[in-house]
């Protein structure tokens, strides 16, 4: 074993610290991967990293390694992995308390099973708590689920410092920290890590509709998904273009237009309402809840180089002139009208398409995350379209937080 983790293992006990074959991230071949199996092993590392001047890429499930800026240095590996369990599932408040490197289908199943859904829906097969978290990553579900952050009630995050911290707690009447819950949570791990997580749950719903429904010339789809998305149950409203209709399973073999996606969710009356009022405008056909999976899995895995994969967020009115520039440009895309989102993906011709959606994306005077690129594509870019204007705030908080560099240097938003 090489000097480093000599003295890391003997420092943080043989299990904490994994030594493999190189693994190559942003161009770093890491041997080393910190595995704490607590967080007093958790802060005692990061108190050791940061005064050895060491840098650390965090990871949780590993789903999402190939988002974020490319990483100005890199020592070693922090994997999340071994922090798991789930040590309290309230099903009187719906309320649970889980550790960061828990499954979130583990969470999920253990809350269904109490009669509650967890309201996360990232994409990414082994995604976990602290990752989802720390990416604030959204799926399909995102219009009836809202953002992460709005389930988050309490965070456990160890600093860089080795500092322990809590903020929030199991009710919102607890509100001490609320705030900087919401703050770690989206920072990419780049503020601290996450150790343990409070999440509110949501009521299983009494029914569950899914539909799919070619969108004809003669209907502006557009503007129906915009109001299909203000329905009271409408979960899922997403325009998908003809190549992701294909890959979801929708059913739908179309070469032009549109394929709306729609899930209702809610109690029977009222979902029964929105299906009547979505049949009367377009043939929708019924579907089961695999196509919104498709959704989510196309939105989430890493395109092969030499493609991309782009979430640009605009205006609602600006949807339907960026997205002809978009299809124009032979990109594939799925859009969630009542977000602003228009998700795009191509699979070659890579200077075009990074044209094309920077392009996109200025003229409807929004703003382009990039969140599947080739990692030299990434070089001198910021893949997440931060505004300069929030810059410096950003940069102020990193210094604050980790001011060290120890975590992810470099890969959030403006190189931070």
């Amino acid at each position: 074993m090489s000097a480093l983790g000599e003295e890391l293992r003997e420092a943080l006990g043989a299990e904490s610290i994994v030594e493999h074959p190189p693994v190559e991230w942003d161009g770093h071949k890491l041997e080393l991967t910190f595995r704490p199996p607590d967080g007093d092993r958790l802060a005692k590392g990061l108190a050791l990293l940061s005064e050895r001047g060491l840098a650390a890429l965090v990871r949780g499930g590993g789903t999402r390694s190939h988002w974020g800026n490319r990483a100005e240095r890199a020592d070693l590996i922090l994997s999340t992995e071994a922090l798991t369990g789930i040590d309290t599932l309230d099903t009187e408040d719906g309320v649970v308390h889980v550790a960061a490197g828990t499954r979130l289908d583990e969470v999920r199943a253990a809350a269904n099973s109490g009669g509650w859904e967890l309201p996360l829906d990232p994409p990414g097969e082994g995604t976990t708590v602290g990752g989802a978290l720390s990416a604030a990553a959204i799926g399909p579900r995102r219009l009836g689920f809202g953002p992460p952050r709005d389930c988050v009630l309490g965070l456990e995050v160890a600093l860089a410092s080795g500092e322990r911290t809590r903020c929030g707690g199991r009710v919102m009447k607890n509100v001490t920290g609320y705030d900087l819950a919401k703050l770690y949570t989206g920072a990419f791990g780049t503020l601290g890590v996450i150790e343990r997580a409070w999440l509110r749950l949501r009521p299983l719903p009494a029914s569950l509709e899914v539909r799919v429904a070619e969108v004809p010339s003669s209907v502006d789809p557009f503007a129906l998904t915009l109001e299909l998305a203000r329905r009271t149950t409408t979960r899922v409203a997403a325009l998908v273009g003809p190549g992701p209709a294909e890959r979801i399973g929708s059913g739908c073999l179309i070469e032009e237009g549109w394929v709306l996606v729609a899930e209702f969710a809610g109690d029977s009356p009222a979902t029964e309402r929105d299906l009547e009022w979505l049949e009367g405008r377009v043939d929708a056909l019924p579907a089961d809840a695999d196509v919104v999976g498709g959704l989510r899995r196309i939105q989430g895995a890493p395109v092969a180089p030499p493609g991309l994969r782009a979430r640009i967020a605009v205006l609602p009115s600006a949807l339907p002139e960026t997205c002809a520039g978009l299809e124009a440009s032979d990109l594939e895309l799925v859009v969630h009208p009542g977000l602003g989102l228009v998700y795009v993906e191509s699979h070659a011709d890579l200077d075009g398409s990074l044209g094309a959606v920077d392009g996109a994306a200025a003229r409807g005077c929004g703003s382009a995350m990039y969140e599947s690129l080739p990692s030299q594509a990434r070089a001198g870019r910021d893949v997440f379209g931060a505004s300069p204007d929030v810059v410096p705030l950003m940069r102020a908080l990193k210094e604050r937080f980790d001011p060290t560099g120890t975590l992810n240097p470099g890969r959030f938003a403006g190189g931070l």
